[in-house]
C-alpha cells in the first residue's frame, strides 16, 4: 500500500515545477516593514461539498443498496457506518490542513495504533484512571506533532519521508509496548468515548432518543437560517449564483439529507459521543480555517510558500503548529477508536491514513495544496467508509478491497492534478 503514496509525492514534485505565480498571495508593502499579508478574506478555503460530492455519495449508496439486496441502507447498518467512519473522519479534519500546506502524513494510522497501545498499557498495566490516561494520550499527541514539525517545518526534510519513517517507528513501538498481544479491556469510563450514547432525558420509554431529536431540530433550523443569511449577503454583494428557486431547492434538499442522517441515529440509540466529538472538532477547525490568521496562513503556504514567506508569514512556525494540532487530533481519534473496540491490538489503525487522505481529496482538498475544506474532508471520508462498508457487505476479499481503494485514490489524485494544471495553463 505504499506505492500510491509515493505516486502522490511524484505528483506534488511535478506540480511544484509548475508552481503558480506569486500573485495568488494578496500582499501589500508597509513602509519600513517590507511585505505583509493582507488581513482579508482568504481565497484558498476551497469549496464546501456541492452537488457533485453529494451526487457521488448518493450513487455509491444506491448502488450498494441494490447489490446488497437492501442491506446497505438499513438504519442499523448506516448507524454502524457512521460509527466506523468517525475515527478516520476525525483524522481527516486536520489531515486536510496538512495536505493544504503541501505536506503529508503517512503515519497517522500507525500513530493512532501506538497511542492506543500506550493508553491501554497505562490503564490496564499501570492502573491509571481515565482522566490521567487521556491527559497522557494528548501529551503524546503533542510530542508526535513536535517531532514531525521539527523535521518538516524547520529542517525542511520531505514530509513523505519523515512520516513514513515515523510510521515504521510507531509500528515498532506498538509491538514493543504490547509485545504483539492485545491489551484490554478498557474501563467503562474510557470506553464511553467510543461506544457511549447520549441518554434519554424525558421520554425514557420512547422509540427514539429525545435529546438527540431536539439537537437534530436545532441543527436543521440553524442550517436553514445560516443558509438564508448567506444567500441574502451574497445577493447584496452581487456574488449570488443561480436563481432563488434553485437555491431554495438545494437548501431544502440538503436540510432533508441532514435530517435523515441525524434521524438514523435518533431512532437507533441516539447521538454517540464519538459523533459529537467529530462534530465539535469539525466546527472548531472550520472556524479556525475561515476566521483566524492561522487558517489564512495555512492556505497561503499551500498556494505559494515562497510568496507567503515574503509576506511576513513564518512558514516554519505555521507548519509546526499544523503538525501539533494534527498530533493532538490523532490522539483524540485514538481515544475514540480504543473506546469503540475496547482493547489495543498490534493491527489497530492500519490504512487509516489512506482512508483520511483519500477522503480529503474526494471531498475537494487539492493534493497540490492551497485548497481544501473541513466539511468536504469529513464528507469524503464518510464516503470512503461507505465504500469500505459496502464491499464488506458484499464479502469482497481483502485483495479486491485493496485494489478498489488504490484505484479510487489514484483516480481522485489524477482528476485533482489535471484540473489544477488546466486552471494554471
Amino acid at each position: 500500500m505504499i506505492s500510491p503514496f509515493f505516486a502522490i509525492a511524484d505528483a506534488i514534485d511535478r506540480a511544484k515545477a509548475e508552481k503558480e505565480k506569486p500573485s495568488v498571495i494578496i500582499a501589500h508593502t508597509v513602509k519600513g516593514k517590507g511585505v505583509s499579508f493582507m488581513e482579508g478574506k482568504s481565497q484558498w478555503h476551497g469549496k464546501v461539498p456541492n452537488e457533485e460530492e453529494f451526487a457521488e455519495m448518493i450513487i455509491i449508496f444506491v448502488t450498494f443498496q441494490i447489490v446488497t439486496d437492501g442491506l446497505f441502507l438499513t438504519t442499523r447498518n448506516l448507524s454502524n457506518l457512521l460509527m466506523q467512519g468517525t475515527t478516520c473522519s476525525i483524522i481527516a479534519v486536520t489531515m486536510m490542513l496538512v495536505i493544504v500546506s503541501t505536506n503529508a502524513d503517512l503515519s497517522a494510522g500507525s500513530a493512532l495504533g501506538f497511542i492506543g497501545c500506550v493508553a491501554a498499557a497505562l490503564q490496564v498495566y499501570q492502573g491509571l484512571n481515565t482522566p490521567l490516561t487521556i491527559t497522557a494520550v494528548l501529551l503524546l499527541g503533542v510530542v508526535i506533532g513536535l517531532w514531525h514539525g521539527f523535521w518538516i517545518g524547520y529542517k525542511k526534510l520531505p514530509a513523505f519521508i519523515v512520516t513514513y519513517a515515523s510510521q515504521l517507528l510507531f509500528k515498532g513501538g506498538t509491538l514493543l509496548v504490547g509485545e504483539g498481544m492485545s491489551i484490554g479491556p478498557m474501563s467503562d469510563s474510557f470506553s464511553i468515548f467510543g461506544n457511549g450514547y447520549l441518554p434519554k432525558l424525558v421520554l425514557k420509554d420512547a422509540a427514539f432518543n429525545d435529546i438527540s431529536l431536539f439537537i437534530t431540530i436545532v441543527i436543521v433550523a440553524v442550517f436553514l437560517v445560516v443558509s438564508a443569511k448567506n444567500r441574502l449577503r451574497s445577493k447584496k454583494e452581487g456574488t449570488a449564483r443561480g436563481t432563488d428557486v434553485l437555491f431554495l431547492v438545494k437548501t431544502v434538499f440538503l436540510a432533508a439529507v441532514l435530517f435523515i442522517v441525524c434521524a438514523i441515529m435518533v431512532f437507533q440509540q441516539g447521538f454517540s459521543y464519538a459523533v459529537i466529538i467529530l462534530a465539535i472538532l469539525g466546527l472548531l477547525f472550520a472556524f479556525i480555517v475561515k476566521y483566524t490568521s492561522f487558517g489564512r496562513y495555512v492556505f497561503a503556504i499551500g498556494g505559494n510558500a515562497e510568496a507567503a514567506k515574503l509576506s511576513g508569514i513564518s512558514v516554519e512556525k505555521t507548519v509546526m503548529w499544523i503538525y501539533i494540532l494534527h498530533g493532538v487530533v490523532t490522539a483524540i481519534a485514538s481515544i475514540v477508536y480504543l473506546g469503540l473496540v475496547g482493547q489495543a491490538t498490534a493491527s489497530a489503525g492500519t490504512s487509516f491514513e489512506f482512508i483520511a487522505i483519500t477522503g480529503c481529496v474526494v471531498g475537494g482538498t487539492s493534493i497540490l495544496g492551497g485548497r481544501g475544506n473541513v466539511l468536504g474532508a469529513i464528507v469524503g471520508t464518510m464516503l470512503m467508509a461507505g465504500l469500505d462498508n459496502g464491499m464488506s457487505l458484499l464479502n469482497l476479499g481483502a485483495t479486491w478491497q485493496y485494489i478498489v481503494k488504490g484505484l479510487v485514490l489514484m483516480l481522485a489524485i489524477a482528476l485533482d492534478v489535471i484540473s489544477k494544471r488546466g486552471k494554471v495553463g
